[in-house]
């Protein structure tokens, strides 16, 4: 059986991932232009701007999907882990 404490680390590392991945998609849409204030940093806004701009510019979808299931990886573990202590 798989530890409570182990459980939360896994959940912080994933939603550590999450954040480094968005973090990458707030960068690639600065550099073309598209400044957000920390109030429009949302983990959605970001996301759904980059989804809307990459095929103009020729990116890849999957950091953004791969974010979001990431993100809800990192909750359902995180509070599994929290719920077993």
């Amino acid at each position: 059986m798989i530890g409570p404490k182990i459980l939360l680390y896994v959940g912080i590392f994933l939603l550590g991932g999450c954040a480094a991945l968005h973090y990458l998609l707030y960068l690639r849409l600065r550099d073309i232009g598209i400044n957000k204030t920390i109030f429009d940093f949302l983990l959605v806004e970001v996301p759904l701007d980059y989804l809307r701009n990459r095929r103009k510019y020729g990116w890849s979808a999957w950091p953004a999907l791969l974010m979001g299931v990431l993100f809800l990886a990192a909750i359902l573990v995180f509070v599994t882990g929290v719920s077993r202590l």
